[in-house]
C-alpha cells in the first residue's frame, strides 16, 4: 500500500493490477496448523478503498465483463496523472507455482 500512496504524493501516473484471492495461497503448506487454528493465511481488505484514499484512483472489478472497461478506465486515468490501482477478485487456489 505504502509504494501507491508514494505514486499519489510524487504524481506517479503508473497503473497498478491487483488480484485479490483474500489469501496468501503459497503459504498454505507449509503454515498448516496456523491456518486450521486462526485462518493465518486468510486475509482481507479494500485495496481499490486505499488507493482512493490515499487520493488516487481505485476500482474493484468482481465479474469479468467489468475487465475490459476497468483497465481502459485505468488507463484513462494515468493518462490525465492520476495513479490508478485496478483490485481483481478472484477465487481462492490453493495449488501454486513452485517458481
Amino acid at each position: 500500500g505504502m509504494d501507491f500512496e508514494t505514486c499519489v504524493r510524487e504524481r506517479i501516473p503508473i497503473l497498478s493490477i491487483l488480484l485479490n484471492n483474500f489469501s496468501m495461497a503459497i503459504e498454505l503448506k507449509v503454515m498448516p496448523i496456523s491456518t486450521e487454528k486462526y485462518r493465518s493465511t486468510d486475509i482481507s481488505g479494500d485495496y481499490a478503498a486505499m488507493a482512493r484514499a490515499f487520493g488516487g484512483h481505485g476500482e474493484r472489478v468482481t465479474a469479468p465483463e467489468e475487465i475490459v472497461p476497468a483497465i481502459r478506465r485505468g488507463i484513462e486515468k494515468t493518462q490525465q496523472g492520476v495513479p490508478a490501482l485496478l483490485e481483481f477478485i478472484t477465487s481462492k487456489e490453493t495449488s501454486v507455482s513452485r517458481l
